[in-house]
């Protein structure tokens, strides 16, 4: 951290903290340095670095412990934008959590009729689907039921090799890239078949959101159900209004 000559020191100092707890990818607990050092690092008085770890811990990004030290809060959500795609992993980790993925099954089964539609399948057709579980520090955090298009089956894809980022296991197995996704986002109730993942009661609110996958060729690859558990993850999304 550079040191700091400003009228405006104690927002430079609240961005270097923050830009230091980037950097060092902190996780929550983690212990932050003192005051003492963090002005000395700074160039700046102690005061000023205490006013600057009044507004972070305000701000919910810091607690401060008494006779102890200063440490990465627990975050209470996860946020996630959907003005840009990340995978879920990068989202976990970037709130401080530990994101671990469990598959619960991976079988060539009948589609359900949103599916079907959504990847174009002609009657009859049979289809892999991927049923897993994302998790933040053993946590459920998201419920997902993945169908792929006869494409993908058709790669003759190792599925062993999963690792729980599907743009990033699919671009690395397909001839053809990836060109974009199409989600929608709607209210949900949990009903007894994803209750038990997400460890939520029957008819709990919960975020749905259907996101299909395509190629540069437009074809649908892949046909996402995720369900979000709204204890803890949080989506926002921005619109641009553009003026003539």
């Amino acid at each position: 951290m550079k040191a700091l000559n400003t009228s405006t020191q104690v927002n430079h100092v609240k961005m270097a903290v923050v830009d230091y707890i980037r950097k060092n990818q902190l996780k929550r607990n983690s212990r932050l340095p003192s005051e003492a050092n963090i002005a000395k690092l700074l160039g700046v008085s102690r005061n000023t670095v205490r006013e600057a770890y009044i507004l972070l811990e305000n701000e919910g990004m810091i607690v401060r412990r008494h006779g102890i030290g200063t440490f990465i809060a627990q975050p209470s959500r996860i946020r996630d934008s959907l003005d840009a795609f990340s995978p879920f992993e990068h989202i976990i980790q970037k709130e401080g959590y530990t994101p671990q993925f469990k598959t619960f099954s991976n079988i060539i089964e009948d589609p359900p009729v949103d599916a079907a539609s959504a990847l174009n399948l002609p009657p009859d057709t049979q289809i892999r689907c991927l049923k897993r579980l994302v998790l933040a520090d053993s946590v459920p955090a998201l419920f997902v039921n993945d169908y792929f298009s006869p494409i993908v089956e058709a790669a003759e894809i190792d599925w062993e090799q999963f690792d729980g980022g599907l743009v990033r296991f699919l671009g690395q197995n397909l001839s053809t890239r990836l060109y974009q996704i199409q989600t929608h986002i709607r209210a949900f109730e949990l009903d007894e078949s994803v209750s038990p993942y997400l460890a939520l009661p029957v008819g709990t609110a919960v975020l749905s959101v259907r996101s299909t996958i395509f190629n540069l060729d437009n074809e649908p690859i892949s046909y996402s159900r995720i369900f979000f558990n709204s204890d803890i993850v949080e989506l926002t999304t921005v619109r641009t209004i553009q003026k003539n």
